[in-house]
Formats: structure tokens, sequence, C-alpha cells
């Protein structure tokens, strides 16, 4: 049994400071077992495996292609591509996903596996032409090699004393995430012809801080803000990781980060190698690389033959986004709108600047919509009610005229919906399981499935569009070797014609109006509209700016171009003369960027054509191989109880498993416990036992001892309900309890044992909400529990709650209210569990009955956007003013007692570290009535969760 834990012998060389930091980080580590979809697969899904020396590559039944393509690029990667991060072998298995619609990859510590979401981007300006299955491998070995070398010095014993966990909570703290992202995105820009390096629109928000003035702070960059537009950490990270390879060498950054995560420099390691190594801490570092590349971005902006733009619209108070616009006659337009303090919609925008709400799209998995004629449509997102990793689409309508929105197609996989201009029929992307690419022609009426147009090579369709005459659908595709084309193919025959050769260049939506196809593309150093004649077969450049356009609309009536441009306060809306004398022609061929998004990294270059194509033997992946997969051990101290716990998942997590001994120090007891989840079934099936030994309590016979015996086993059926503007979820469960005791004198408990079945629903409908918003504007959760025994001893307690969240009386305030019950027995022969939210301020009254009502108005008080050396950042300070009003009946005295109390909560939402979300505070309560337990009228408390929790 697992009661104690020897640590090897560099760990007792550990400063204090480190063994607290140890401790601090262990009990935060659990909190990433729940990051990952538990139990998402049908359970008819087969699997298939490559299993090499490198790599075990786990994909459904049917993928044999693109799991031999992932072996053989990884095989390449493991032994070719590891100057520049070390050469430390770890295996490690990555699991193939085809179900669901989001595009996406992960690598992550326990347990090591990587995850590959094989639906690939709908839109090429985000990541690029590349085949999505190479560069998911490209860019997630990378982070597969950065785990593997960074298990070194101070972060190895970590790994000893808390497994693959304390090893990844550990290096996260020494290397911030921007490297981990900048790393990756380096690698696949230096491997193939292009990568998210040398995409201008990777770019735009750097560039659009920069040429609006606006130099935040490393802290600002590093946490975000609820106020003002901060680029993530893939751009800095790619940007700050170039820059040191462009100065210092190839080797360099291995060189800092095996120094961060020895921790060679206890405090802030990464800063102190970057300071010995170039004489600039951080933040020194952040502003150097600043400096290279801003006069780049301000010169071309500056350049004498910058196309003239005047804004569209008013000036907006907050970060807003207008993207995919569209002429409606009458110099209207309908565009997207949404922004931190408003959730996406689909706006009409008058001559005037005036914006009406037509319809909010719901929840999706692309933003992008289409209109004509008085019609928008778009698809939406649908999920499998109980698999969580089996996503589809509707494609849904929305009618000016009427102002009905209605579904059209029943759940598939449909992307990029077009309509016609006759408004009969419909044009999509379809993508299947196994990776066919299709555009499906439906009947807008019926939602009918009227013809599949042929794809013999397999391209990627990318935002079809109708021509003028509908006859024919013009779309940007990707090809299986990751250059890009714009296509025109006959809804008639079939047939298809190439009318801008394939290229690197990365394509945006193409937009048709009459003789002339507009598009965006990433010609130049930033994304530009362009023109290409059908009738002569001539392609011209629009527009020259300084910052990327994307989403091109025309209207010959009025002869204006709009276009959305990326600034410092979101994508704006521009609007420029349709003066075809000036546009400039071009010859079609290779993109033209200047030498900062044309790197050379020296590694190796691009191989995807050097990939050899091994056979590898492929065969069944057993469900239950390594059920019981151990990957970290986690002490946890929670005074006066002090824990160890083992736990395991397999790859496919499916199951987990923890085993722990538990010491409580002022009983002097010891427990042992197990439990266990099975998810790959319908329902989550769970089991669990703990034995403890000594435990012990005061009676008027002197101290008693006894040993106790607890085990259980249950079920949940978790179920995935969103649909439209809503996130719902509902959660069915019931769990079988057995505790009994063995007295260890001699003395009898009334009950030696109990037994007791545990059974509750939780519903909960939240819409969704805006960056800025508290909570949503309209939401419910709902839970009922009912515990009662089977046994010879009667208990038996009811609990209820339900939370409403409402819109308050500005935009970020929120109203929720709270209604609460419990009922439990009188005879009081065993207590269960107490889940109940008191009025606050009260010590927990005697009761056989209680209800409680209370209101919570939430607020934001103000923006900070500071911090202080790097440990912590306030990004938000807010309030909540509260009542509650709670009875409570004692059967004892056949009496009611009112619990009444109002007061305040302020409540800091900061980042610890630059990494790790969280919300502390203080709350005051006046008591309306004192508290019978001590009298007491105010009381003032600490709260401090350990999660972003808010407690009522």
């Amino acid at each position: 049994m697992l009661n104690h834990c020897k640590l090897p012998p560099a760990c007792c060389k550990l400063p204090v400071t480190c063994c607290k930091l140890f401790l601090f980080i262990l009990l935060v580590a659990p909190l990433a077992l729940s990051a990952q979809q538990f139990g998402g697969n049908p359970s008819s899904l087969k699997w298939d495996q490559i299993n090499t020396d490198t790599v075990r590559i786990i994909f459904p039944r049917g993928m044999v292609k693109e799991g031999q393509r992932v072996a053989n690029i990884v095989q390449y990667l493991n032994h070719y591509t590891r100057s520049s991060i070390g050469n430390r072998q770890q295996k490690m298995s990555i699991v193939l996903q085809n179900q669901t619609l989001e595009s996406n990859g992960y690598v992550q510590l326990g347990p090591f596996r990587s995850e590959f979401y094989l639906t690939p981007p709908p839109s090429s300006f985000d990541l690029g032409g590349l085949n999505w299955v190479d560069q998911l491998s490209l860019h997630e070995y990378r982070h597969a090699l950065q785990n593997m070398n960074f298990r070194q010095g101070i972060s190895k014993v970590f790994y000893y004393l808390g497994g693959e966990l304390g090893q990844a909570a550990i290096t996260n703290i020494a290397v911030p995430n921007w490297f981990w992202e900048g790393d990756a995105v380096v690698m696949e820009t230096a491997l193939s012809a292009e990568g998210r390096g040398r995409l201008p629109a990777f770019f735009d928000g750097f560039r659009g801080l920069t040429l609006s003035d606006k130099r935040y702070t490393y802290m600002k960059i590093r946490n975000g803000s609820y106020v003002d537009y901060i680029p993530n950490h893939y751009p800095l990270g790619y940007l700050m990781a170039t820059y040191g390879r462009e100065h210092y060498g190839q080797t360099f950054w291995k060189e800092v980060t095996t120094d961060a995560v020895r921790f060679r420099g206890l405090f802030y390691p990464f800063s102190h190698s970057l300071k010995k190594r170039t004489g600039k801490n951080v933040t020194g570092f952040y502003r150097a690389m600043l400096s290279e590349y801003a006069p780049i971005w301000k010169a071309y902006a500056s350049r004498k033959d910058t196309t003239a733009a005047v804004p569209v619209g008013a000036p907006v108070k907050t970060v807003t986004n207008y993207n995919y616009v569209y002429p409606a006659g009458n110099n209207n337009w309908i565009v997207l709108k949404n922004s931190y303090r408003r959730i996406p919609g689909i706006y009409l925008l008058d001559s005037t600047g005036k914006e009406t709400l037509l319809v909010r799209p719901g929840i999706n998995f692309d933003n992008f919509f289409s209109y004509k004629n008085g019609k928008v449509v778009w698809a939406e997102a649908r999920y499998d009610a109980r698999w969580t990793w089996k996503d589809y689409t509707v494609i849904k309508m929305y009618d000016l005229s009427t102002g009905h929105t209605r579904k059209i197609t029943p759940r598939n996989r449909y992307f990029s919906p077009d309509i016609a201009h006759n408004g009969q029929q419909l044009v999509a992307t379809v993508t299947s399981p196994s990776l066919e690419y299709r555009l499906h022609v439906i009947d807008a009426q019926t939602g009918h499935l009227q013809k599949i147009l042929p794809n013999p090579d397999n391209w990627y369709y990318t935002y079809p569009r109708f021509t003028a005459d509908d006859q024919y659908v013009i779309s940007a595709v990707r090809n299986q070797q990751g250059q890009m084309a714009l296509v025109q193919q006959s809804i008639t025959t079939g047939e298809s014609t190439v009318l801008i050769p394939f290229s690197q260049t990365a394509y945006g939506a193409p937009v048709v109006s009459k003789d002339t196809l507009y598009f965006t593309a990433a010609i130049k150093d930033v994304n530009d509209v362009y023109a290409f004649t059908l009738s002569d077969k001539q392609l011209y450049q629009v527009t020259s700016r300084g910052n990327s356009a994307l989403h091109v609309a025309v209207d010959p009536a009025i002869n204006r171009l709009l276009f959305s441009e990326f600034s410092a306060d979101g994508y704006t809306l521009r609007s420029t003369a349709l003066n075809k004398d000036a546009w400039r022609g071009i010859v079609i061929g290779e993109n033209q960027h200047s030498k900062w998004l044309r790197p050379d990294f020296k590694e190796g270059g691009d191989i995807l054509g050097k990939i050899p194509a091994h056979t590898y033997a492929v065969k069944k992946y057993p469900k239950a191989y390594r059920l019981f997969n151990f990957h970290s051990w986690v002490p946890t101290l929670n005074d006066p109880e002090y824990s160890f716990t083992v736990y395991a998942d397999n790859i496919l997590n499916t199951a987990a498993t923890n085993i722990g001994y538990t010491y409580n120090r002022n009983e002097g007891s010891s427990a042992l416990s197990a439990n266990f989840l099975y998810g790959a079934w319908f329902p989550y099936l769970s089991a669990g036992t703990e034995y403890t030994f000594n435990r012990s309590g005061l009676t008027n016979k002197g101290r008693v001892y006894w040993n106790e015996l607890n085990w259980n086993a249950g079920f949940t059926i978790p179920l995935q309900l969103s649909s439209g503007l809503y996130g719902r979820s509902l959660s069915i469960s019931s769990k079988y309890y057995y505790a009994i005791t063995y007295p260890q004198s001699n003395f009898k408990f009334k009950d030696e044992g109990i037994q007791y079945i545990s059974s509750s629903i939780v519903f909960n409908n939240q819409r969704i909400k805006a960056r800025q918003h508290l909570f949503s504007h309209f939401g419910q959760t709902l839970q009922f529990k009912y515990t009662k025994s089977i046994s010879a001893a009667p208990a038996t307690q009811y609990y209820g709650r339900m939370d409403l969240y409402l819109p308050g009386l500005h935009t970020n305030h929120s109203l929720v209210l709270q209604g609460a019950w419990q009922q439990k027995d009188t005879l009081q022969r065993y207590l269960f569990s107490d889940n109940f939210s008191y009025a606050r301020g009260y010590n927990t009254p005697f009761y056989e009955h209680i209800y409680k009502v209370g209101a919570n108005y939430h607020f934001p008080i103000a923006y900070p956007d500071w911090g202080f050396a790097q440990l912590l950042y306030f990004m938000r300070v807010r309030g909540n003013l509260f009542y509650d009003y709670s009875m409570a009946y004692d059967f004892r005295s056949k009496a009611s007692t009112r619990y009444a109390s109002t007061g305040g909560e302020l409540f800091f939402d900061t980042k610890i570290g630059n990494t790790i979300p969280f919300t502390f505070g203080m709350r005051f309560s006046h008591l309306l009535d004192k508290d019978p337990s001590d009298n007491t009228q105010n009381r003032v408390d600490f709260i401090i969760p350990l999660q972003q929790l808010f407690s009522y």
C-alpha cells in the first residue's frame, strides 16, 4: 500500500521555497484531469493501431491512410528534427479523432498522449492551406518533443515526486505558454512550405496595435484584457521565438529552456536565462522584439500607393468585429457583428450608420454566413446527446421579409452554405468522417440533397459561391500538397476549371459580381482585395492597405467596395471607390512576401515531400488495453488531512482510476481508498471503496475507537443538449453506498452499518455570453437530489436548488436569483453530506427542513489591467449586492426561525504567474436576524476559491 513516498536524493537538496512551490503545484495539478473529453466516442466505434518504436497511432477503423501518414511524419520528425530542442526519447500515443467537426489538436501529460481532430478548419487565413493531417503532425509532435526534453533537473525531480502531472505543472510554470506554442508554430513553418509564420493574417493583431501606436506592457500581453484587444500567445510566441533564433542562433531556445526547466535561477528561471544570455530579461526581450518588427510594419503601411478607404458606421467604444459583409441595396449592408459586450448577431447597416439587429446565429464551428435577396443562411452546430466527440451541423435560413428563422437541413456535416440568387438552391461543403470532401447542392425549400458534385482529387472546398447565373460554383480549394487555387465547377456537368492555379497563397471567401470575381488573398505582406475577370482571365490588385483586409463586398449600383480590415479595435468596416482604372495588374504565381514573411530556420526546409511512405503493420487496438494506466501520484495537504493519490487514465480516455492514502491528524486515523470510473458505455459506471483505520471520538464513556468500511457503485448519464444560442446539459445519476463500522473495544454503535441510495438530476441551460459579461443574460441551473437509507437505520434527505440568470440594468450587469430547499429526517440516526447554500453570514442552524431565496446583483467596477513582479495580474474588479432570506424549522422546539442577511461582495479576477486564472474576494454580511449560535450582527469573510467559482 502507498502510505509514504521515498524522495530521490536530489529532492533533499531542494530549497524550502521550492518545496512549498511543489506543494502548491500539486494542489492545482489535479484540476487538469477534467480538461479533456471523457468517454466521448460511441461504443460502437472500432479502433486500429500502428505501433512503432517511437509512437503508437490509434485511429478509427478505416482511417489507415491517415494513420500511416501520421506515423511516417512522426518517425521522420523524431529522427531528423531534434537539433533545436534536444535528444531525449519517450514513446507516446496519438489518437486520431474523426467524429468531431472541431479543428484542433493537443498534447498532454497525465497521461502522455496527443489527440488530432481531423476535420480541417474552414478558413485558410487561420491556419493556412497545408494538408491538415500534415500540419497537426508537425505542430503537435513538436509539443511532444518539448515535453520529452523538459524532463531535466528540478523538473525531473517533480516528475519523480508527482509523476507526469508533477512534470506538467512545474514545466508550465518554468516555461511561458507563448514559448510552447511559438516554438511549435516555428516548426510547422520551418518544416513546410507554409505554416502560420508565412500567413499575413497571423500577425494582424500585433500589426494593428503597432499602427495604432499601442504598446502594451509585457504582463498585459501575457494575461489579456477585458477591454482592449490583445493578441493571443500564438503570434506572441512565434515573434519571440523567431527573434531569438535570428539573433542568437538555432539552439538558443534549447539552452534557455534547459536553464528554465532545471531552475537555474530559482525565481523567474526563464527570464533569468534570457538575461544571462542576451543581457535582457523577458520584458526587455519582448520590447526588443517589437522594436525590430514595428518599423517594418509601419514602413509597409506608409507606402505612397496605399489605397484610401473611409470607415463605415459609427466609432466603436469597445473591441468590435465586423465580418462577412454583403450589399443589401440602397447603400445598405448586411454584416456579422460581435464585440466584447455583445454576442454575435447579423445586422442591417443603413446609409446613415444605424445598425438594426436581424438575427443571432447559434453556436457554430465557423461564423460564415451568406446573404442574397432578403435571405440569410448559415450553419449551426448540433451535438450527439451522449457522445461528445460526435458533432453535426444544420443549415438555417432567416427571411428578412417575414422575420422568421427556419431549419433547412437535418443534422449533417455541412460548412459555409451559400444561397443561389434565385433562392431555390444552396451549396455547402461537407466533410465525411473518412475525410472525403464534397460540394452538396441542396433544395433551399425542403433541405433535400439534389446533387453531389464530383471531386476526384479530394480537394478541400472553402466558402463556395454561386456565380451570377447560378450555373456554376466558385470556391477556393486546397489540394493534398497544401496548395490553394480558385476553381469554378459546373453544377450541371460537375466539370471543374482552375481559374487561378495552385500555389502557396492563401485565399479567402470569393465574391462574384457580374463578370468579376473578388477575393482576399495573402499575396503580399498583408491580405488585400484582388479581382479576377472571368471573361479574359486577368488578375488585378484592388486594394493596397497597411493591415489585412478580409471579407469583401461589392455594390456596383453605388460604385463602392467594402471590406473588413483589422485594427486595434477589432475588424472595422472600410469603404473605397470601385475604380477599375486604378487597379494594378499582377502576374498569377507565387506570393510576393517580404523577407520577414519568408523565414529560413535552417531546420531542413520543406520536409513534407521527403517523408518516406513506409507501410506499417496495422493491428486491432483493444479498448481494454492498459485500462489502468498509472501516470501520476499527487500528495495533497488540507490540514488536518494529508493524502497521497495515484492517478490512472487510459489513452482512449474511457477509464479513470485513483488509489489513495489519507492521514487525519486530528483523529490519528488512516484511510485507504480506490475509485474507478468507466465511460465507454452509454452510462458512466463508477465504483469505489475506502477503509479507515483507528477512527476515534469522545463519548460519556471516554474515547472510543473503530474502523470503518465504505464502498459505493453507481451510474451517471451525461447528456449534451446544446443548440442555438444555448449550451444545455442534463445529468442523471444514482449511486448505492454501503458503510459499516467495526468497534475496536467493548462498545457497540446503535447502527453499525447503513446502506443508502443517492440519486440526482442536474439540468443546466445557459445562453452564450460575450467576453465582458459576468454571467449569462438568461440561464437556469436546476438540481434535485434524493438520498434514502435502505437498511434498518432510517435516514432520508431531500435537496433542491434553482439558479436563474437574468440581465441587469447595464449590458455587463447580471441579476442572479436563487431558491433552495432541503429536508432531512428527524431521527438523525445518520447524517448525509450537506450541500445546502445557507444565508450568508450565519453559522449552520439546526433544522428539520429549511428553504432559502436569494438575490444577487453583479456588476463590474474596474478593469485595472495591472500587475506586479510577473506574479499577480489584476484583470477585473467586480462587486455583488446580495439579499438572502431563509427559514428553518426546528422539530425539537416546533418553531421556525428566520435567517435573513444583506451585504456586499468584492471580487478580484486575476491571473497568478501570468498563467493560472484565480478569483478571490471578501464579503461583508449584515445579519437582519442575530445568529443564535453567537449573537453576531455583522460578519466579514474572505472568499478564496480554488477555481473560478462564484459562491452565493
